[in-house]
């Protein structure tokens, strides 16, 4: 049920929104009527292209913060990775040398 002034209850934030002219018997002329049709239409697209642009900002934030993971890990830990694997390499082919010459030694002695 509408109101004297012309505005139809709005159930979104408890506001009473004005129903569009366009929509109304006593519109005073059509040329705004369409003017009103074209400023909701444009606001519509504004309120759209800000969600795209908020998204669009939020996933350059993160591509930033990804860009900065991997040039940590190309930078620092990669090459410290490199090395320690280095490390443990050298000392596993020590020890599987040194274990090889007490087999060796070992077996000596039993022919000897």
């Amino acid at each position: 049920m509408g109101r004297a002034d012309g505005c139809a209850p709005s159930r979104s934030h408890g506001l009473d929104r004005p129903r569009p002219l366009a929509d109304r018997a006593d519109t005073p002329n059509t040329a705004l009527a369409h003017a009103e049709t074209a400023y909701r239409a444009a606001v519509s697209a504004a309120a759209e292209h800000a969600r795209h642009q908020a998204a669009t900002d939020l996933l350059a934030a993160e591509a930033e913060r990804t860009r900065q993971r991997v040039r940590a890990l190309r930078r620092h830990w990669i090459p410290r990775l490199r090395s320690e694997l280095t490390a443990v390499e050298l000392a596993l082919e020590e020890a599987e040398h040194e274990e090889a010459v007490r087999r060796g030694w070992a077996a000596a002695r039993r022919a000897g």
